[in-house]
């Protein structure tokens, strides 16, 4: 047995193996027949190795049954060049219609140009020897080449296949380039610090001291922050994981020096990532000049002088009258608030009337500017659907609205009402606010007591209470009647209180507490579940849950509830491109079947659904190829045709979690409570607001109690935009 270096042109692939590795047989420059033996530490992939591929393999050599076997040690892809890239071409499946003869053609005609010009994509120039058509598979066919061989080589390097997979899709040719140069460039693509530390300091020869690792170990410190929702970081904070990734405190300080001019800001104690302070510090600089009516910029219609409150008050008397109710003194006042200031908040809680007063609102607003354009937003599909419901006008996500803005700029005076803003983070805001033109009115409503952005940031929690930010806030619940006894318990929770809740009665009313343990969460659920009438066939009992996995979870309940309801129903069906046509599932690959109740998680404007429409699937459809309807599903009294791939953006939808029911009502709400680090005093809060007639909380009472009491999430997420509010200098306003 002797060792080998050699490189292969695959002539064959003999074995794949399940989990990776893979057996290949090939051919020398001098044709030699050789095979290699390649295991899933140097080859995880099994797919990408394929005739026509050249490989550089090292490893022992042997001779078994008259044939020349390498144990392969090491295995690298090769990119085509020279001579070889005439058999890649001929031998390449992606290429058909050019095999031997012209692939020589190629050659005689570029030489070794050749590889330059197909990188480069000239087909101008490769269509004086191959059509057009097969001159952009050449291309095409070396693009996808190449991107297998830089994978192959990550897999090689330690890096999970997931991660590889982004860092070819944003470097593609260069990625392999990209990574020698600076291997810390793996953590922006979610890996792990201590993998990649090891895999630079083991691969790449990366000292301990070495500036790239410094940087990096203050960028993973600030940037894993915003994870959690932070935007900055105590600088005690930030020293504790510098030590941790560094292991050294004397690097830790000269990390932190290297960084100081261009990684991070200090605002006060905080340590804050160049780009989230650039955005905060937007945020307030906007803020600033819209709460002073942005004079110097443009003239606004708007200006508190020169609003007639006579005519506010006639188109208030006036909807009172249509409407036939009067609004609460605190309704009115929001009115002549907003009405009044370029700049403001209508704060409340769930059901206090937050969408009457907008109704109002709008027609003050018509009043005092006839025509005026009016533009309702909120951050989810579901919420601005509910929003256009409520109020009778065309209402829009954020993010639609700023890709419509981008080639439709606002008029001059437009009013924008952002709804939901508790769960909108500092990102996506100061995107709103840097698109919006000067002398634009903004109308932020929201809870503060809701759920927080699942993005980094706050906005309405900073926002709220600033003297120079004109706000009123609503607090004599409209929705549900005092009877039902939802509203003492839910007041008792945003006050941070343990409530008194109702004693449990099948199909009663109020909030109940039901003590079980985490072992039989799930059945539990299921049974109560069916006690409260629900049957599967619709949303009037609807499972909110705080976690997807686990006892509890979205995941498990939704499986449970489907086996129990649908067990004999018609499947749907759709196309895979392997397998033809198959039955249906989900992503979590539960089955897809007539009658299965379902939710919308993308915001599809083709077809007109939004994230968190609640649906029913009431027909599966006979399913010939891709282009073929799967099923017909029913949107809250609007049928929808569904083809293969929409129903990727489908889920099971017997339980939901809470934030996707934000927006939505239903009359009786079940809520398994267990420990976990997302279960918060906002999260139940709004759980328990998304009924109307009853709510059960089941599972850990402790958990419940202990997470009530303590902070919300919010309180405990570092932002550095009320520091930054407080140094503007912003007057105070008074209306």
């Amino acid at each position: 047995m002797t060792d080998l270096s050699v490189e292969l042109t695959i002539t064959s692939v003999l074995s794949r193996g399940v989990r990776g590795g893979v057996i290949m047989a090939g051919v020398d420059t001098e044709g030699r027949r050789y095979v290699a033996r390649c295991s899933w530490t140097l080859i995880s992939d099994a797919s990408f190795p394929c005739k026509g591929q050249r490989w550089e393999l090292r490893g022992a050599l042997s001779t078994f049954n008259h044939e020349q076997q390498i144990e392969a040690v090491h295995a690298e892809l090769l990119r085509p060049s020279g001579k070889n890239m005439i058999a890649w071409i001929a031998g390449c499946s992606d290429i058909p219609g050019v095999g031997q003869v012209k692939a020589q053609k190629l050659y005689d005609c570029f030489g070794p140009d050749l590889v330059s010009l197909i990188e480069q994509k000239d087909i101008d120039a490769l269509s004086a020897v191959v059509s057009p058509e097969a001159a952009d598979l050449l291309c095409h066919a070396l693009e996808k080449y190449q991107v297998a061989q830089t994978l192959v080589w990550l897999d090689q390097v330690g890096m999970q296949r997931r991660i590889g997979q982004k860092v070819v899709d944003c470097y593609v040719e260069k990625a392999r380039e990209k990574i020698e140069d600076n291997p810390y460039a793996l953590i922006s693509f979610e890996a792990h610090w201590k993998t990649v530390d090891a895999l630079a300091q083991r691969h790449f020869g990366v000292t301990e001291n070495d500036p790239r690792r410094l940087e990096a170990a203050v960028e993973e410190t600030l940037y894993r922050g915003l994870k959690n929702g932070h935007t900055c970081l105590p600088e005690k904070e930030v020293k504790r994981r510098l030590n941790t990734l560094l292991g050294d405190k004397d690097l830790t300080e000269e990390a932190l020096a290297i960084g100081e001019s261009s990684q991070y800001r200090k605002v006060g104690d905080l340590y804050q990532p160049t780009g989230t302070y650039l955005i905060e510090f937007g945020i307030v600089q906007r803020l600033s000049r819209m709460a002073a009516g942005e004079v110097a910029q443009q003239p606004s219609m708007f200006m508190a002088n020169e609003v007639d409150h006579d005519t506010v008050k006639v188109a208030v008397y006036e909807y009172e009258c249509a409407q036939g109710f009067a609004l609460s003194t605190e309704q009115r006042q929001a009115v002549f608030c907003s009405v009044s200031t370029p700049l403001s908040l209508i704060l409340g809680g769930a059901g206090t009337g937050k969408t009457t007063v907008l109704k109002a609102l709008y027609e003050a607003l018509e009043a005092v500017q006839p025509g005026v354009a009016i533009h309702q937003l909120a951050l989810a599909g579901r919420a601005a659907q509910r929003m256009e419901e409520a109020t009778g006008r065309e209402s829009r996500t954020i993010s639609a609205f700023l890709a419509q803005a981008a080639e439709v700029p606002l008029g001059i005076d437009a009013v924008v009402i952002v709804d939901e803003v508790s769960m909108v983070d500092a990102i996506l805001f100061y995107r709103l606010l840097r698109d919006i033109p000067p002398g634009t009115r903004l109308i932020l409503v929201g809870d503060p007591s809701q759920l927080p952005p699942i993005g980094p940031g706050l906005v309405l929690h900073a926002l709220t209470g600033h003297p120079a930010i004109a706000q009123t806030e609503l607090k004599v619940v409209k929705r549900q009647s005092d009877t039902s006894g939802i509203l003492p318990v839910a007041a008792a929770v945003r006050g941070h209180t343990i409530p008194e809740y109702a004693t449990y009665q099948e199909r009663g009313s109020g909030v109940s507490f039901i003590d079980c343990s985490e072992y039989s969460l799930d059945e539990a659920v299921v049974r109560l579940y069916e006690e409260l009438g629900g049957n599967g066939a619709d949303y009037s009992v609807q499972i909110l849950s705080t976690t997807r996995s686990g006892q509890g979870g979205v995941q498990h309940l939704n499986q449970r509830l489907h086996d129990c309801y649908r067990r004999g129903d018609t499947p749907v069906c759709c196309v895979d491109p392997q397998f033809g046509v198959v039955p249906a599932k989900s992503l979590e690959y539960v089955p897809f079947k007539v009658g299965d109740l379902v939710i919308f998680t993308k915001n599809d404007y083709t077809l007109g659904l939004r994230n968190g429409s609640l649906g029913r699937i009431i027909e599966a459809l006979p399913v010939v190829d891709a282009e073929s309807d799967c099923c017909r599903v029913d949107f809250e009294g609007v049928e929808y045709t569904l083809k293969t791939t929409q129903l990727e953006s489908l889920s099971h939808a017997y339980a939901i979690t809470v934030h996707k029911s934000q927006g939505s009502q239903f009359s009786r709400v079940i809520v398994p409570i267990r420990r976990s680090r997302l279960l918060d005093q906002a999260l139940i809060y709004t759980a328990i607001t998304r009924a109307v007639d009853q709510v059960v909380l089941i599972g850990n009472r402790e958990e419940a109690a202990a997470s009530i009491l303590a902070p919300a999430s919010a309180a405990r997420r570092y932002i550095s935009l009320p520091e930054l509010l407080k140094n503007s200098h912003m007057e105070q306003r008074t209306i």
